[in-house]
């Protein structure tokens, strides 16, 4: 069993190299032999993760490995024994992530993994290698490529195929127990690599809107949104670029999503001031949104399904009635919303029974 220890030891060392600025000096055969380690890791999880007197030394021998390279490499996050199911995903995951990482080492991931002339006999293992070098591949063109605001209430197609790319990723890593954090890291680079936030947002979009084949319920897309909160700017940026139709469609398709989204709603509606000579509500000039794109947002909720419209309605009545309850216009940003919303709706309803 010793050599088991050794190399499951050399393993993890390898992994902790992989986020080093040293990845720099690997070439396709030592992603080979790395890949190979990380398969002998996952090997060993499968043969002893139930015999509880192996497992117990194997977690022994990971505590300490870990301990040794926490000292040695400034970073460096430790790999439970959990993980070691995962060994290859989290290898592929760390080097896209390592901007040290050879451009001819991810061409060649890409040419062997990807590319490969429609064969379909690799295991499941390579068939998450190839979906993985695709996302780094997608997000290059990502970079370049620039998504339209002006399709309201819709996805262009590029950014429909990229967001279904990154779900059925993200599907596939949350299929496995305890990979959330892959699923994470996943997100973190598609953030970095996708051209700016106006981009990232189209993509997360579309990954939010598409079909999920998997079983599971809404796993993915409360994985996302919980995601999507630790990135406020993110958010802040989905919430107030993306069309109001797009908006309520996601708010309509994930409750987690809706939430967030009134919230940030409300906390726009809360920092305009009114100008009595003008008689409008001003937004701040340090940011947030204007009055009109308020009624805008709170409008589409509002003719979205039952569930999102009663939702925003009462989101609405509870903050009218929270700031005083008032029925004359301009005391209230609330009071103000919520007339002007139910007012254009009332509106567009009667425009559209006429068409």
């Amino acid at each position: 069993m010793e050599d088991i220890w050794k190399n499951v030891e050399s393993t993890l060392e390898l992994l902790a190299v992989s986020q080093t600025k040293f990845v720099s000096e690997w070439d396709a055969r030592t992603v080979d032999r790395a890949l190979q380690w990380a398969q002998y890791c996952e090997h060993i999880y499968t043969r002893f993760h139930t015999n509880s007197v192996i497992r117990k030394a194997l977690e022994k021998c990971l505590r300490d490995t870990n301990e040794r390279l926490r000292i040695t490499f400034e970073g460096y996050r430790d790999m439970p024994f959990s993980d070691t199911a995962q060994c290859r995903h989290i290898l592929l995951i760390t080097l896209l992530k390592n901007p040290a990482t050879p451009n001819s080492v991810i061409k060649l991931l890409f040419k062997r993994h990807f590319e490969a002339n429609g064969d379909t006999g690799q295991d499941d293992q390579n068939a998450d290698v190839a979906s993985l070098v695709r996302i780094r591949s997608a997000c290059q063109v990502l970079g370049t490529a620039k998504f339209s605001r002006n399709v309201p209430g819709s996805l262009e197609f590029g950014a429909q195929v990229h967001g279904k790319m990154l779900r059925q990723r993200l599907d596939s890593l949350l299929s496995y127990p305890d990979n959330d954090v892959l699923a994470r890291n996943l997100l973190d680079f598609v953030l970095q690599h996708s051209g700016g936030l106006d981009n990232v947002s189209y993509v997360i979009a579309g990954a939010v809107l598409s079909k999920n084949d998997i079983s599971g319920g809404n796993v993915t897309e409360d994985l996302i949104v919980d995601w999507l909160r630790d990135h406020n700017d993110l958010l802040l940026n989905m919430c107030q670029s993306l069309p109001a139709g797009l908006l309520a469609e996601l708010s309509e398709r994930c409750t987690k999503f809706r939430l967030a989204y009134l919230e940030i709603l409300k906390e726009w509606a809360s920092h305009l001031e009114y100008d009595i000579i003008k008689e409008l509500w001003q937004q701040p000039r340090d940011g947030g949104v204007s009055f009109k794109t308020l009624v805008n947002r709170f409008r589409s909720l509002l003719a979205s399904s039952a569930s999102v419209k009663a939702d925003t309605e009462k989101e609405l009545v509870d903050m009218k009635e929270a700031d005083g309850g008032f029925e004359v216009m301009g005391l209230s940003v609330w009071t103000d919303l919520h007339q002007h919303s139910l007012k254009d709706l009332t509106q567009s309803q009667k425009g559209t029974s006429l068409t």
